[in-house]
Protein backbone atom coordinates (compact mmCIF):
# COMPACT_ATOMS: atom_id res chain seq x y z
CA UNK A 1 0.00 0.00 0.00
CA UNK A 2 1.30 3.59 -1.03
CA UNK A 3 0.32 6.98 0.80
CA UNK A 4 -2.60 8.17 -1.69
CA UNK A 5 -2.84 11.77 -0.35
CA UNK A 6 -0.31 14.19 0.12
CA UNK A 7 -3.29 16.13 1.61
CA UNK A 8 -5.70 16.09 3.50
CA UNK A 9 -9.07 14.82 1.72
CA UNK A 10 -12.57 16.58 2.37
CA UNK A 11 -14.16 13.70 4.37
CA UNK A 12 -15.78 13.66 7.74
CA UNK A 13 -15.16 16.74 10.26
CA UNK A 14 -12.27 18.04 7.77
CA UNK A 15 -15.04 18.02 4.46
CA UNK A 16 -16.20 21.46 6.42
CA UNK A 17 -13.00 23.24 6.22
CA UNK A 18 -12.14 24.81 2.53
CA UNK A 19 -9.29 23.31 0.17
CA UNK A 20 -6.99 25.63 1.20
CA UNK A 21 -7.25 25.10 5.11
CA UNK A 22 -7.22 21.30 4.41
CA UNK A 23 -3.73 21.80 3.00
CA UNK A 24 -2.51 23.91 5.13
CA UNK A 25 -3.47 21.19 8.00
CA UNK A 26 -2.15 18.90 6.02
CA UNK A 27 1.22 20.13 6.78
CA UNK A 28 1.11 20.70 10.45
CA UNK A 29 0.85 16.43 10.66
CA UNK A 30 2.48 14.03 9.01
CA UNK A 31 0.67 10.91 6.49
CA UNK A 32 1.77 7.32 7.66
CA UNK A 33 0.42 3.75 6.71
CA UNK A 34 -0.49 0.87 9.24
CA UNK A 35 -0.76 -2.45 8.33
CA UNK A 36 -3.40 -5.03 9.64
CA UNK A 37 -1.88 -5.88 13.15
CA UNK A 38 -0.15 -2.19 13.62
CA UNK A 39 -0.98 -0.35 16.75
CA UNK A 40 -1.66 3.10 16.52
CA UNK A 41 -2.32 3.96 20.24
CA UNK A 42 -1.56 1.51 23.18
CA UNK A 43 -3.55 1.49 26.05
CA UNK A 44 -2.39 2.66 29.26
CA UNK A 45 0.63 4.71 27.87
CA UNK A 46 0.38 8.69 26.90
CA UNK A 47 1.13 9.52 23.41
CA UNK A 48 -0.25 13.30 22.54
CA UNK A 49 -1.60 13.08 19.34
CA UNK A 50 -4.67 12.82 17.19
CA UNK A 51 -5.35 10.62 14.42
CA UNK A 52 -7.39 11.12 11.56
CA UNK A 53 -8.55 8.39 9.28
CA UNK A 54 -7.99 9.37 5.57
CA UNK A 55 -8.65 5.20 4.46
CA UNK A 56 -9.51 2.17 6.14
CA UNK A 57 -10.35 0.30 9.19
CA UNK A 58 -9.08 0.56 12.68
CA UNK A 59 -10.77 -0.84 15.95
CA UNK A 60 -10.65 0.62 19.79
CA UNK A 61 -10.27 -1.83 22.58
CA UNK A 62 -10.11 -1.82 26.02
CA UNK A 63 -8.00 -5.05 27.45
CA UNK A 64 -10.06 -7.75 25.29
CA UNK A 65 -13.28 -5.75 24.89
CA UNK A 66 -13.94 -4.02 21.53
CA UNK A 67 -15.06 -0.97 21.79
CA UNK A 68 -16.02 -0.08 18.39
CA UNK A 69 -14.66 0.63 14.45
CA UNK A 70 -12.65 3.61 13.64
CA UNK A 71 -13.57 4.52 10.00
CA UNK A 72 -12.47 6.70 7.22
CA UNK A 73 -13.23 10.60 8.08
CA UNK A 74 -13.22 9.71 12.20
CA UNK A 75 -10.93 10.98 14.65
CA UNK A 76 -9.08 9.10 17.31
CA UNK A 77 -6.78 9.99 20.09
CA UNK A 78 -8.64 12.98 21.32
CA UNK A 79 -9.39 11.88 24.58
CA UNK A 80 -5.24 12.00 24.97
CA UNK A 81 -5.02 15.13 23.71
CA UNK A 82 -6.81 17.49 26.33
CA UNK A 83 -5.94 15.16 29.08
CA UNK A 84 -2.81 13.92 28.78
CA UNK A 85 -2.20 10.64 30.49
CA UNK A 86 -2.67 7.40 29.40
CA UNK A 87 -4.72 6.10 26.87
CA UNK A 88 -8.06 4.47 27.72
CA UNK A 89 -8.00 2.21 25.09
CA UNK A 90 -5.54 0.23 22.02
CA UNK A 91 -6.13 1.41 18.65
CA UNK A 92 -4.93 -1.10 16.08
CA UNK A 93 -5.63 -1.45 12.10
CA UNK A 94 -7.65 -4.12 10.88
CA UNK A 95 -7.20 -3.60 7.59
CA UNK A 96 -4.50 -1.41 5.56
CA UNK A 97 -5.30 1.71 6.59
CA UNK A 98 -3.67 5.45 5.91
CA UNK A 99 -4.15 8.30 8.34
CA UNK A 100 -3.12 11.50 9.17
CA UNK A 101 -1.13 12.22 12.71
CA UNK A 102 -0.62 16.00 14.37
CA UNK A 103 0.73 16.68 17.89
CA UNK A 104 -0.76 18.73 20.21
CA UNK A 105 1.75 21.26 20.01
CA UNK A 106 1.30 21.01 16.43
CA UNK A 107 -2.31 21.68 16.56
CA UNK A 108 -2.27 24.45 19.08
CA UNK A 109 0.08 26.36 16.55
CA UNK A 110 -2.34 25.75 13.86
CA UNK A 111 -5.05 27.09 15.86
CA UNK A 112 -2.96 29.68 16.85
CA UNK A 113 -2.21 31.15 13.39
CA UNK A 114 -5.59 30.06 11.67
CA UNK A 115 -8.12 30.46 14.42
CA UNK A 116 -11.11 29.84 12.30
CA UNK A 117 -10.24 26.65 10.56
CA UNK A 118 -9.12 25.32 14.48
CA UNK A 119 -12.19 26.31 15.98
CA UNK A 120 -14.00 23.83 13.28
CA UNK A 121 -11.50 21.36 13.65
CA UNK A 122 -11.83 21.74 17.25
CA UNK A 123 -15.83 21.26 17.44
CA UNK A 124 -15.80 18.67 15.50
CA UNK A 125 -13.22 16.60 17.54
CA UNK A 126 -15.44 17.66 20.95
CA UNK A 127 -18.51 16.39 19.02
CA UNK A 128 -16.62 13.26 18.46
CA UNK A 129 -15.72 13.01 22.30
CA UNK A 130 -19.41 13.92 23.31
CA UNK A 131 -21.16 10.87 20.80
CA UNK A 132 -18.08 8.47 21.77
CA UNK A 133 -19.15 9.57 25.51
CA UNK A 134 -23.09 8.86 24.98
CA UNK A 135 -22.33 5.73 23.27
CA UNK A 136 -20.00 4.38 26.47
CA UNK A 137 -22.74 5.77 29.14
CA UNK A 138 -25.50 4.13 27.44
CA UNK A 139 -23.48 0.66 27.38
CA UNK A 140 -22.68 1.21 31.03
CA UNK A 141 -26.00 2.37 31.88
CA UNK A 142 -27.19 -1.34 29.90
CA UNK A 143 -24.78 -3.29 31.95
CA UNK A 144 -26.19 -1.80 35.10
CA UNK A 145 -29.78 -2.60 34.18
CA UNK A 146 -28.96 -6.18 33.21
CA UNK A 147 -26.79 -6.94 36.39
CA UNK A 148 -29.56 -5.62 38.31
CA UNK A 149 -31.99 -8.06 36.50
CA UNK A 150 -29.95 -10.67 37.51
CA UNK A 151 -29.46 -9.92 40.96
CA UNK A 152 -33.23 -10.13 41.27
CA UNK A 153 -33.55 -13.17 39.67
CA UNK A 154 -30.92 -14.74 41.71
CA UNK A 155 -33.10 -13.40 44.96
CA UNK A 156 -35.76 -14.95 44.09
Amino acid sequence: MELTSPHLPAVGLVSELSKEDRDTLSSYGSFHLAQPGDTLIEEGLPHGKLFFVISGLLHARHEETLLGPIRQGEWVGEVDLFDPASAVCSVVAIEPSQYWMITRADLEDFINNYPEAGIRILIGVAGTLGRRLRGVTKKLSEQTELASIRNSLFES
